[in-house]
């Protein structure tokens, strides 16, 4: 017989890791490096959480 799918473990994602460019392209939607997008994650508090509200979040913050 096959294995069990175990459940997906949580990642925890920090602001630390991510990298952004230096000037905004002001593309719609922005990228995910564009700095406008990462200080809206912050107001978000999307890094707070685990990764699958992070994505959710970026999600979001890339449209406005």
């Amino acid at each position: 017989m096959g294995k069990k799918k175990s459940a997906k473990k949580h990642k925890v994602v920090s602001a630390e890791g991510w990298k952004t460019k230096k000037k905004c392209c002001r593309s719609d939607p922005r990228c995910k490096k564009c700095p406008v997008v990462l200080s809206r994650l912050i107001k978000a508090r999307a890094f707070e959480g685990d990764a699958a509200e992070l994505k959710k979040q970026l999600k979001l913050a890339r449209r406005w």
